[in-house]
């Protein structure tokens, strides 16, 4: 398993998680992400550190534990299991493609939790959220761009 590193500089960041699903991809990919659906991740912040009770907010059949991966011409979902700092993927364990000229992405609100919607042909619509705080926000930024570039 790879380790997540917040010392390490935003493009070391993207490799580690792009060589977690790399294996697992027909293509070589540009980037990836750590993603859980949108408001999940401050719920689950305000449970642990605020002692609020907070479930977690479900926005699609997505898995709530996800690595987004972006390739010249597919975007790639796939579950992972969180283990401390270390990200697993195994072999199946890719839940959706896309062809990328199919999605639309919609950067929405940053912070120390920052948020972006998929939005494909078919009308499905993935409000998605990544943890940018303590390191991750230049990582967040390449990620984002990546998805926001042409395909091919």
């Amino acid at each position: 398993p790879r380790r997540i590193d917040v010392t390490k500089s935003p493009e070391q960041q993207i490799a580690l998680m792009v060589d977690a699903v790399q294996p697992h991809c027909d293509e070589p990919l540009i980037s990836a992400m750590i993603c859980g659906h949108a408001g999940s991740m401050a719920s689950l912040l305000s449970s642990k550190f605020l002692g609020v009770g907070g479930g977690t907010t479900r926005t699609s059949e997505l898995p709530q534990n996800m690595i987004i991966a972006v390739g010249p011409t597919t975007i790639y979902a796939f579950k992972y299991k969180p283990r401390g700092f270390k990200i697993k993927v195994k072999p199946g364990w890719e839940v959706a493609r896309w062809p990328r000229s199919s999605v639309e992405v919609v950067p929405g609100p940053t912070g120390a939790v920052s948020k972006f919607t998929l939005v494909t042909e078919q009308g499905d619509i993935y409000a998605l959220e990544v943890t940018t705080a303590m390191g991750g926000a230049g990582a967040y930024d390449i990620f984002i761009a990546s998805l926001q570039a042409p395909p091919g």
